[in-house]
């Protein structure tokens, strides 16, 4: 089969799967830099395609300066359309088999310091709707550590009197729970979200100006206002869950429930998190639980 087609039909099944549009557009243009490899490789047809042909995708990219963790996250994509491939029997080979990695550096991820945070929050301290819609989800990105989109999609219906229940990746739901400083903040944001639109035009807890389900870039663009002047550190929602796993070691919570409440699929994955707590601050979280004291 052209894998053209081929590409084309994967789309669509993605969003047959309901695939987020960030997932989407993320798996079209890392599938169109390996196709764009593929033709300059004389590779025109889904059978064309071996295990060789991704080892050189691998290397082409990594001679280009990419790091291991960008052109994994490639592969991840390149694995999911040969594998899909591969199952509607167009000739690709059976990536469950046999598939090779690229070796990745360990990634450090800064997060925000506590300084950082209270100026965020002391940035939208007004009365005004925006305001307090800001705030409402500031409090929630840092009090849960939940991902930009999954706040984007949160409904009204979600939101019970100690936990919301949060839509995760691959359809997988969680919940997490309400602390009183969120519950204070969200009560202050429905009250002037019922006053601004008491004729709501759609389910979704957090709305725009226009009473709209917010977007990916509109939340992040909240972020950055009020992150104005913040330097070293990218200010954006997922660096809101890099302070909330940190934090949540700080305080002694275990990795499991740190994960668990994070939506990841393994621990693994929440280790990164905590690679960038800094020698000083793992020093001053071991004082505090000394070990004979503790007999």
């Amino acid at each position: 089969m052209k894998l053209e087609l081929a590409y084309q039909e994967f789309l669509k099944e993605i969003e047959v799967r309901k695939y987020t549009p960030k997932t989407i557009r993320s798996y079209r243009n890392n599938l169109s830099l390996f196709l764009r490899y593929c033709a300059d490789s004389g590779v025109k047809d889904t059978e064309d395609i071996v295990l060789g042909t991704v080892k050189g995708f691998s290397l082409f990219m990594s001679e280009r300066g990419r790091k291991g963790t960008y052109v994994n996250s490639l592969l991840k994509t390149v694995k999911s359309f040969l594998q899909y491939c591969y199952e509607e029997e167009y000739g690709c080979f059976n990536t469950r088999g046999k598939f090779t990695w690229c070796k990745e550096e360990k990634p450090i991820i800064r997060a925000f310091q506590a300084k950082d945070v209270k100026r965020m929050l002391a940035d939208c301290g007004g009365r005004d709707f925006l305001s307090l819609r800001d705030r409402a989800i500031l409090t929630l990105l840092f009090e849960t550590g939940i991902r930009c989109w999954e706040l984007c999609c949160i409904q009204k219906s979600d939101v019970y009197e100690d936990f919301i229940i949060i839509n995760g990746k691959n359809h997988k739901q969680r919940v997490v729970p309400i602390t009183a400083v969120l519950r204070k903040a969200l009560i202050k944001y429905e009250i002037s979200r019922n006053n601004q639109f008491p004729y709501a035009k759609n389910d979704f807890y957090f709305v725009s100006f226009h009473g709209n389900q917010l977007t990916n870039s509109a939340v992040e663009h909240i972020l950055k206002r009020h992150g104005e002047g913040i330097e070293d550190i990218r200010v954006s929602p997922h660096t809101c869950r890099h302070f909330f796993a940190q934090q949540q070691v700080k305080m002694g919570t275990d990795l499991y429930t740190i994960s668990r409440l994070l939506g990841h699929e393994n621990i693994g994955i929440t280790q990164t998190y905590l690679n960038s707590l800094r020698d000083e601050e793992v020093i001053q979280i071991a004082k505090q639980r000394s070990v004979l004291q503790n007999l």
